[in-house]
């Protein structure tokens, strides 16, 4: 994120107004970010372009929030001692979805009929999945981190985990940090 003068430069080259709570909501995002690169087994696929990264936002069909613009843009995709937060890993987007958020979402789609407004995220375990649910942003435009199974039929949401994209990386690096 570059500041100038109360302004951030976006993806696009556009610049855009930072409220002082905007900049709040990035603390335990950019604090997650820094912290990660302390974990076992921290690994990224790379920094991504401003093209790929509008390239996945257009087949995801909604604009990413500023924390998951950044986190495409600056990670790609991030893993870390048994955690993978889905990410942008390869610039074609040519159908493999091994960690890849917008190939394992538009996939699901497809044969299991996910949400439109959902981006996959996290797989927790025995066909649990974290999701951004784009569909429910909050009052900085972030989109929360809900937890959710699909039972055969349709999708069901069991809890939401986290406000954020940040909070929800925070938490699981601060628990990996713990160990």
């Amino acid at each position: 994120m570059y500041l100038i003068s109360g302004e951030q430069i976006i993806g696009n080259g556009e610049q855009e107004h930072i409220n002082k709570e905007d900049i709040m909501s990035y603390q335990n995002f950019e604090k997650a970010l820094e912290l990660a690169k302390q974990c076992k087994f921290y690994t990224i696929k790379g920094e991504r372009t401003d093209e790929v990264v509008i390239k996945a936002e257009k087949l995801f069909g909604c604009k990413f929030s500023k924390q998951n613009y950044e986190f495409f843009k600056k990670l790609g995709y991030l893993s870390f001692f048994g955690n993978e937060f889905y990410g942008i890993c390869k610039d074609d987007f040519s159908g493999e979805h091994a960690g890849c958020a917008i190939e394992a979402t538009l996939q699901d789609r497809k044969k299991l009929n996910l949400p439109s407004k959902w981006l996959t995220l996290y797989f927790f375990d025995d066909g649990y999945y974290g999701y951004l649910d784009y569909s429910q942003l909050n009052e900085y435009s972030e989109p929360p981190v809900i937890m959710a199974i699909y039972d055969g039929k349709k999708y069901i949401t069991v809890e939401k985990v986290a406000e954020d994209f940040g909070d929800f990386l925070l938490m699981l690096v601060e628990e990996q940090l713990s160990r």
